[in-house]
């Protein structure tokens, strides 16, 4: 079995070298993709240094899920992932998913926990995890099938695309397992962190989308920004954000990444 693991990047030259490392250590059969919005930097010059093997496409897209989008469509895998520039794979974590598919063919998407600050985070339960499809990307492995169906990841959500799909295929029948065990190294700060109130707007239209009342997304949208407010009031240093990209309200790119655990 064979996974490809996808990095969108955008001038990640401080992290890029740990992300690709953190897949290409771990003793399997993976195919790791990079996805690379023209970066300026040497982003590109350290991912080939780091991972010589390293399948790179270097050229404009419009924002980080079309260029997920498009290492899903050129991945030649059994299982896919899409892994942040600066996020990186726990030592072990690919041996225990493909394991995991191996033995368990019902599943069609595994995910587990992410590290946070050397601090293990868990997905949320009860009515907050959305029927448990409120999950943490960098830490969710799909089998092609299952994205081939229910994806590719739509365009028209440029900070929660993710949480449309796991929603889309948990709605259609797929089987989510959840794997209790620390797979990511997740980084925070990034456009969900600078655009609470955009991510919150997005979580809204979402969760109309997919049948919830609009009472119900309407409280969300404001315990989010609750909570928003909440951090900006205790947070002393501005947030500078990271390596990774997404795209801004005109589908380019901008530094910055998504924080999972913001939605």
């Amino acid at each position: 079995m064979k996974i490809s693991i996808i990095t969108a990047v955008f001038n990640a030259e401080t992290t890029i070298e740990r992300c690709v490392k953190s897949v290409s250590s771990q003793n399997v059969c993976a195919e790791h993709i990079l996805i690379d919005n023209n970066s300026s930097d040497r982003t590109v010059e350290l991912a080939r240094e780091a991972n010589p093997e390293l399948r790179i496409v270097s050229e404009p897209d419009h924002g980080s899920y079309d260029a997920m989008n498009k290492g899903a469509r050129i991945a030649s895998g059994d299982i896919l992932a899409w892994l942040n520039a600066d996020d990186c794979y726990l030592p072990g974590t690919l041996t225990k998913v493909i394991q995991f598919f191996g033995t368990h063919p019902e599943t069609d998407l595994l995910h587990g926990d992410i590290q946070v600050d050397g601090c293990r985070t868990r997905p949320s339960a009860g009515i907050a995890s959305f029927h448990g499809t409120r999950i943490f990307h960098p830490a969710t492995f799909v089998r092609r099938e299952c994205f081939d169906r229910f994806g590719p990841y739509d365009l028209q959500y440029q900070i929660c695309a993710d949480l449309n799909f796991f929603m889309t295929a948990g709605e259609k029948g797929a089987h989510f397992t959840y794997l209790d065990e620390p797979l990511t190294d997740f980084a925070l700060g990034g456009l969900s962190t600078r655009k609470r109130k955009e991510t919150a707007q997005e979580v809204r239209r979402i969760l109309i989308r997919h049948g919830y009342s609009r009472l119900f997304a309407n409280l969300w949208y404001c315990a989010m920004r609750g909570r928003a407010r909440i951090a900006e009031f205790f947070r002393p240093f501005p947030d500078h954000g990271c390596t990774d990209s997404e795209p801004d309200t005109q589908g380019k790119r901008i530094p910055g990444r998504r924080t999972e655990p913001e939605k």
